[in-house]
């Protein structure tokens, strides 16, 4: 079996698996902001007896919404906060949102192709052309300042030239801020009744000016780099013209 053949098969039966999982307890028929803060005494009871077990349900429950882009990973981020508290929810949710976010990428990339192509072959070129400029950057950029949705971006950069490892970090990087505000809200849960009272016009423009920043220090490097390139050959020129004098 050759080795494509061997991690399309591999992604597809671990997708399989977290979308049974999903469907057989019929869970994300219950993740809403209201189900969340109705049942939020119990659950927090159950995460308090199996501190464990709780952790690694909601851990996994968390990659297959974000893997199927199931809607509902922003409540999970929320209940996150609520149930582990920062430091534990913010470790969970950052790594189960990067890990799932990677499955929906691999299975884009080996199973999914064909249909991602023809769904959203259109948008494919603008991110080609930004891997192609930008490399990793422009993937940061693009997880900070939301103008492609999360769950199409994953696809997309499925069929990018993109390497999976880097995916994978500078997603994880990218999503951390975003990751941040959302658990913290989480732990203050009783006083969010929307995502507005969460995602202020300065918190939104903080994650613009965030995501903005590495593209333009890359423009700077780029550019003191093709200035100084400039400045040498100039140099062999005026030395070339010397020696022929």
């Amino acid at each position: 079996m050759r080795r494509g053949t061997k991690i399309q098969v591999f992604v597809g039966a671990v997708g399989l698996v977290c979308l049974l999982l999903v469907v057989v307890y019929n869970v994300h028929h219950y993740v809403s902001l209201e189900e969340l803060k109705k049942r939020k005494d119990t659950l927090m009871a159950l995460a308090n007896k199996y501190p464990n077990r709780s952790a690694a349900a909601f851990f996994g429950l968390y990659v297959a919404f974000t893997a199927f882009s199931i809607p509902g990973s922003l409540v999970l981020t929320l209940a996150g906060g609520a149930l582990f508290g920062l430091f534990e929810g913010l470790v969970l949710v950052s790594y189960a949102s990067s890990i799932g976010a990677t499955l929906a990428f691999l299975m884009s990339r080996y199973v999914l192709r064909d249909f991602v192509q023809a769904r959203f072959g259109d948008r494919l070129r603008t991110i080609n052309d930004g891997i192609a400029k930008e490399g990793g950057f422009y993937l940061f950029s693009l997880r900070l300042i939301p103008v492609v949705p999360f769950t199409v971006l994953n696809l997309l950069m499925g069929l990018s030239s993109i390497r999976t490892p880097v995916f994978f970090l500078v997603s994880q990087l990218g999503m951390l801020p975003a990751t941040v505000v959302f658990v913290d809200a989480g732990t203050r849960l009783a006083k969010v009744d929307s995502v507005r009272d969460i995602l202020s016009p300065s918190v939104a423009l903080s994650f613009i000016m965030i995501g903005g920043l590495p593209l333009i220090l890359h423009k700077i490097v780029l550019f003191l780099k093709s200035k100084r390139k400039r400045t040498r050959e100039l140099s062999s020129k005026e030395l070339a013209g010397v020696s022929l004098e």
